[in-house]
């Protein structure tokens, strides 16, 4: 069922290349310009997933997320995740601030192909800069 097939592929997003920090999957799992939807106001939006990849692992480098639920239909895959990580490296041009945080979100994908083509993310940025101290 192309359902399960397309779980399968953002199964891998989560734990093969966050958390298994394995940039080659990219080339398997996503098209190179995925398109993405981000919230007025996010504060990260990274040109490609790559490029985000490479940001969020210099300010988080131990990020691990986990996968709490998923749900799938048709050519979309909604996952509800959450994520732990220290802050040991610039992020948004702020110093380091060795805070462990902690995140959570829903993603959409849309894969085409066998490969994640769209996403849309929405995931609590004004929690995330509140535990770094950046606003109040």
């Amino acid at each position: 069922m192309i359902s399960e097939e397309n779980k399968a592929i953002v199964r891998r997003y989560w734990f093969d290349f966050w958390n298994e920090k394995n940039v080659e999957v990219l080339d398997e799992i996503a098209v190179e310009d995925v398109i993405f939807h981000f919230p007025p106001g996010q504060s990260h939006q990274p040109p490609t997933l790559r490029k985000w990849f490479e940001t969020a692992l210099i300010a988080f480098p131990d990020v691990h997320f986990t996968l709490h639920d998923e749900l799938a239909e048709g050519d979309k895959v909604v996952s509800r995740w959450s994520y732990e990580a220290t802050n040991t490296g610039n992020f948004l041009g702020r110093e380091t601030t060795s805070i462990r945080v902690q995140d959570q979100g829903i993603d959409i994908f849309r894969i085409e192909d066998g490969k994640i083509v769209e996403m849309w993310v929405a995931q609590d940025s004004l929690g995330l800069l509140q535990q770094l101290k950046v606003i109040q």
